[in-house]
């Protein structure tokens, strides 16, 4: 067991690194081993069990670092509940969320910890950084090197000093994710987890977080590896596109038309498609270009996509006499 001196850490604040897993026995190791090689050591690394079926407990407690505290849940009660339970147990001054299956870079909580403090408000701060977004499993950030070719790194900027969440997440190409984000425990604990949400989990935490009166800041360093790749047991993956419209519609009195059509351009346009819903699909097409989110010769190629008429002249003609349709409705 490794056991870490806490006598070295005066003056400097406990981070509470709070992981929340389910039956990924197989990945939780490479994971706690990108928190425990952190740079800044003063830390207790939380793994709250969402009610696995396999040995993670096992793998767990193999690690054998002393700054590790296992919770187990007894019934499987979904991301949200299990990242509430850590932030009411974290002993730190602040918190650090990781994904089960994600990774940080080793400077990631040091330079995060640094940008906080030298707020003039550190209580209200929610930091976040680039990601690394990786096609392919990356267990280790060593093999970043070699893996390149399916590598993405976002996002660009951070959100504007009076930019809402909403418009940066889905007007201008913004990306909050949960494993990057860091801010003050007393944050934390205002805002919490919704329970009972299937998707969106992170973006529903930062929208309360922004009504707790929450300063988002960005660190243009790239210190997470986002891995994902197509496993099956993605909360991301659920083919109901439902889910997300209700939860968008939930939000629909407080945030921007305009951010609300983002959203379904990117988040439920791509299974109205599979799923063959045309005309549903046109309309969120056309009210994207109308509050240009999409150019037009995107606009384009979304509506052949749509009705899957490439190269087809008469049914061409066919979609434009439909577009005229729904703009009419």
């Amino acid at each position: 067991m490794e056991l870490i001196d806490t006598n070295n850490f005066s003056g400097e604040p406990l981070v509470s690194v709070v992981i929340p897993t389910y039956n990924r026995a197989d990945l939780i190791r490479h994971t706690l081993n990108s928190a425990i090689r952190q740079s800044y050591k003063n830390l207790e690394i939380i793994i709250i069990d969402d009610g696995s079926v396999d040995n993670t407990e096992e793998v767990v407690k193999a690690i054998g670092d002393s700054r590790i505290r296992y919770i187990r849940l007894p019934t499987n009660s979904g991301g949200s509940v299990a990242r509430n339970t850590g932030i009411e147990n974290a002993r730190g001054e602040y918190i650090a969320f990781l994904d089960s299956d994600d990774l940080w870079i080793p400077e990631k909580i040091e330079l995060q910890l640094a940008s906080i403090q030298k707020h003039p408000n550190p209580q209200k701060v929610v930091c976040h950084t680039q990601i690394v977004f990786s096609f392919t499993r990356v267990s280790s950030y060593d093999q970043l090197a070699i893996n390149t070719e399916t590598l993405h790194i976002v996002p660009e900027k951070g959100k504007g000093e009076v930019e809402t969440i909403a418009d940066y997440l889905f007007c201008h190409h913004g990306e909050l994710h949960t494993s990057s984000l860091m801010m003050h425990r007393s944050l934390a604990l205002a805002a919490r987890f919704r329970p009972g949400l299937k998707r969106h989990q992170d973006w529903d935490f930062c929208f309360r977080l922004e009504a707790q009166g929450a300063i988002f800041t960005f660190i243009k360093k790239p210190l997470v590896i986002w891995n994902a790749d197509p496993r099956k047991d993605r909360i991301s993956r659920m083919p109901d596109y439902q889910i997300s419209v209700n939860w968008i519609r939930e939000y629909q009195s407080s945030i921007s038309s305009r951010a609300i059509t983002g959203f379904m351009l990117t988040q439920v346009l791509p299974l109205l498609i599979e799923r063959g819903e045309k005309l549903y699909a046109q309309k969120i097409i056309l009210n994207a270009l109308i509050y240009r989110l999409i150019s037009l010769k995107d606009f384009k190629k979304l509506t052949f996509s749509a009705w899957r008429i490439w190269g087809m002249r008469k049914r061409a003609r066919l979609m434009i006499k439909n577009i005229f349709f729904v703009l009419a409705k």
